[in-house]
C-alpha cells in the first residue's frame, strides 16, 4: 500500500468514526456537526486520489478537524489533532 493509499484509508477511519459519534449523538447539533466532519473526511479520501491533491486535502482536512473536535459535537468530538495521522502517511 502506497502513501497517499494508506493516508486515504486512515482519513476514511476517521469518518467512519465521527459517522458512528454521530449515530449516537445526543442533539441535532452534535448530529449534524460529526457528520460534516464524516462527510469532509469522505472528501479527503476521494481528493488523495487527484494529482493536484496538496492544497485541496490539507483545507479539506482543515475543515473536517474544525467540525468534528468543535464544541458543537459535544462530548463525542473527536481528539484533537486526529488529522495529522493522515498527514503522517503522506510525509512518510
Amino acid at each position: 500500500m502506497n502513501a497517499l493509499n494508506a493516508a486515504a484509508e486512515e482519513a476514511r477511519y476517521y469518518a467512519r468514526q465521527a459517522r458512528s459519534r454521530a449515530a449516537r449523538a445526543d442533539t441535532d447539533l452534535q448530529r449534524l456537526t460529526l457528520s460534516a466532519a464524516a462527510l469532509t473526511l469522505d472528501a479527503v479520501a476521494r481528493l488523495l486520489a487527484r494529482p493536484d491533491h496538496d492544497n485541496a486535502v490539507l483545507d479539506a482536512l482543515g475543515i473536517a478537524e474544525s467540525y468534528a473536535t468543535s464544541t458543537d459535537a459535544g462530548p463525542l468530538a473527536l481528539p484533537g489533532g486526529f488529522t495529522l495521522n493522515v498527514l503522517d502517511y503522506l510525509t512518510a
